[in-house]
């Protein structure tokens, strides 16, 4: 897949039509997800689940997108066990699957949940394994506008229409800084710019999606290492943070790996790098 286009040219749908995907795709997707598919820990047992319209009243009322129920005629539900990273492992492993969709001409978006059991049992599923992300997909509703929702506070919502589709909310020099928290100075001469790969790395996790468009992290360069930095955010949950870590991993490694293909992320790791109060390191991994 050219990981870069699909990032760059994907969206984020909340209407789809009725149309049922076919099944050949619908077999693709699966098919992708047993031998292709990027994993932060192959070790963890997971299971995908590709549900058609009948799970759609099923999930009313037990998954969403900021609690409303999106419908669409297919869901994708990535089971997971409990383990470390297991939700961050999730987050990454279905974003592959995100842009595997836009691959096949599918939209798809992204819904939260807040229990585990509720859906399962909404779904009618039986398992050990904990229910871990769940995406709508389909075929969107057409519009002429791209819009996006920035949202400050629950009482300054901007909803504004994109003229393309590749403006982050959070650019690059406000998500990425050198040696310590804040500091944008050597970060473009470490990074080069447009069509140097480092630079199109952190481009592309300047569009990974997050929960309410929040971007809830950043990156410090120091000593040949990427380090993940989540910053305290209270819109999102353990939950929602944890898949936005993952989601934004997969898009910078995705790009990364073109020239560095043996990335390997290390989670946790003592604050430094002058961090606010407040703010965590994620993960890093060396370059």
């Amino acid at each position: 897949m050219n990981y870069s286009a699909l990032i760059q040219n994907r969206k984020s749908v909340r209407a789809f039509i009725e149309k049922a995907v076919c099944t050949s795709e619908l077999e693709s997707i699966k098919e992708y997800y047993s031998k292709s598919v990027k994993r932060l820990f192959p070790e963890y047992k997971t299971e995908l689940l590709v549900l058609g319209t009948e799970a759609r009243e099923a999930l009313e009322g037990a998954a969403g997108y900021s609690s409303y129920l999106v419908g669409a005629p297919h869901y994708l539900v990535l089971l997971s066990e409990k383990a470390e990273y297991a939700v961050e492992n999730a987050g990454y492993i279905m974003e592959d699957l995100v842009i595997k969709l836009a691959d096949l001409n599918l939209d798809s978006c992204w819904l939260t949940f807040t229990e585990s059991e509720k859906v399962k049992k909404a779904i009618g599923v039986e398992s050990e394994l904990e229910v871990a992300a769940i995406v709508a997909f389909g075929y969107g509703v057409k519009t002429t506008k791209r819009l996006r929702l920035n949202i400050q506070s629950m009482s300054n919502v901007d909803i504004t229409a994109q003229r393309h589709y590749v403006d982050p909310k959070l650019g690059i020099n406000d998500m990425v800084f050198m040696n310590s928290w804040g500091n944008s100075e050597g970060v473009e001469e470490y990074i080069g710019f447009f069509d140097d790969m480092l630079w199109e790395a952190f481009y592309a996790a300047t569009l990974a999606p997050s929960y309410l468009n929040r971007q809830a992290y950043g990156f410090v360069i120091s000593n040949g290492r990427i380090t993940l930095i989540s910053k305290p955010d209270e819109y999102n949950t353990e939950l929602d943070s944890k898949l936005n870590f993952g989601i934004v991993l997969l898009h910078f490694t995705a790009i990364a790996q073109g020239w560095a293909p043996t990335i390997k992320w290390e989670f946790g790791g003592e604050p430094s790098f002058q961090l606010p109060e407040g703010y965590k390191v994620v993960a890093s991994c060396s370059l």
